[in-house]
């Protein structure tokens, strides 16, 4: 893999490069996910304010040459170092270094054609053991977080390949893979902003997407662990995992149908 740092282009296993280094020389690195389809992302300019505006939450200094064209163009200059054709999904990082200059980082995920078939899993569990916090700058994405690595060595030992993350007031903010969408009848319930969700992007046109289904109605609000057991359908929504059904929730068994309709719109 070829990664792009502050323009220059180096590979992933370069000896004198450290992706955890470039990760750590900061307090805080902030983290955009955009899809790009055969150097193309139709909505590039929404993602390009989303990266603006994360660095203006944490007082990041935004250097000048950080234009639209010149974000766009590292990127799509990466995806053609690594000789990518398809789908692929980017993570732009913008940080700092350890003389507080600042940095930014592009890597690649290519993603099979068929990324967003939807795809099942046998069951998905509960987080308990810490909270994600509820305030604003939890809604920005990072690349490093200890509940998720913790939550993520829970998984492990306990033969999960998924689990919820809660905040304090013990309210569903995502999972480990992504975005909760729960389906009761014909109305779709997500996760408010309010909860401590990532305020991302990829999120944004996701609710977009689903708003469009005509049979469905879509409303973002506070849900609990009882909220998910007395839901018909579970989904989830990966950016890096695609589409996925849960099958079930502790004594929930669910039944889909609302997965097929957001696979039409997600393609």
């Amino acid at each position: 893999m070829v990664l792009n740092v502050n323009g220059f282009l180096i590979s992933e296993s370069d000896p004198y490069f450290s992706f955890s280094q470039f990760i750590s020389s900061s307090s805080v690195t902030v983290e955009e996910r955009i899809f790009f389809d055969s150097e193309q992302c139709k909505d590039f300019e929404r993602h390009y304010f989303g990266i603006m505006t994360a660095m203006r939450i944490y007082k990041r200094r935004i250097p000048m040459e950080y234009t639209p064209e010149f974000i766009e163009e590292e990127i799509k200059k990466t995806i053609v170092a690594n000789k990518f054709a398809g789908k692929v999904l980017v993570h732009f990082y913008a940080s700092l270094s350890e003389s507080q200059t600042p940095l930014f980082l592009v890597a690649l995920e290519l993603l099979k054609a068929n990324h967003w078939t939807k795809r099942s899993m046998e069951e998905i569990d509960l987080f308990k053991e810490f909270y994600w916090s509820d305030d604003f700058l939890s809604g920005v994405k990072t690349p490093s977080s200890p509940i998720h690595s913790v939550a993520q060595a829970y998984c492990t030992d306990h033969g999960f390949e998924d689990c919820f993350i809660l905040n304090a007031r013990k309210e569903v903010v995502m999972t480990l893979n992504g975005f909760v969408f729960l389906r009761f009848g014909n109305t779709l319930k997500t996760p408010s902003e309010k909860s401590g969700v990532y305020r991302e992007t990829l999120r944004g046109s996701f609710i977009e997407s689903i708003k469009g289904i005509e049979e469905y109605t879509l409303e973002e609000t506070e849900m609990n662990p009882f909220d998910v057991q007395r839901a018909d359908e579970l989904i989830i929504i990966s950016p890096h995992k695609g589409l996925i059904g849960v099958e079930r929730f502790r004594k929930t068994t669910y039944s889909p149908k609302a997965v097929d309709a957001i696979a039409a719109v997600l393609h």
